[in-house]
């Protein structure tokens, strides 16, 4: 019913599960509470602007000698160039040309 009248602005099933399971919990307010855990440190303006000189001088650089020289996580790495950098991989395909003969 929500989707026919809000559309794409309607609350997706699990958050209207979530909400349910909190007020039955008796907890009245649907803000997300307070989560613990570190920070994401590793994708700083600093590391950011590193992994791209290291990209323009070598462009051939995996993610796993990147992580290793700035000693951040393959995970970060990734999330830098992908995100941060939006470098995407290309794909090169080898085909063998083929050369057509004068004589033929």
């Amino acid at each position: 019913m929500l989707v026919k009248v809000y559309a794409a602005d309607a609350v997706s099933k699990k958050c209207i599960f979530e909400w349910f399971k909190r007020f039955r919990d008796r907890k009245e307010d649907v803000k997300d509470e307070p989560r613990s855990g570190r920070p994401p440190t590793r994708t700083t303006p600093d590391n950011i602007e590193r992994v791209r000189r290291m990209l323009a001088d070598d462009r051939r650089l995996s993610l796993r000698m990147i992580a290793e020289e700035l000693k951040i996580s393959l995970d970060s790495v990734s999330n830098i160039i992908h995100e941060h950098l939006q470098k995407r991989k290309k794909k090169v395909y080898a085909f063998p040309t083929l050369r057509m003969s004068s004589n033929v």
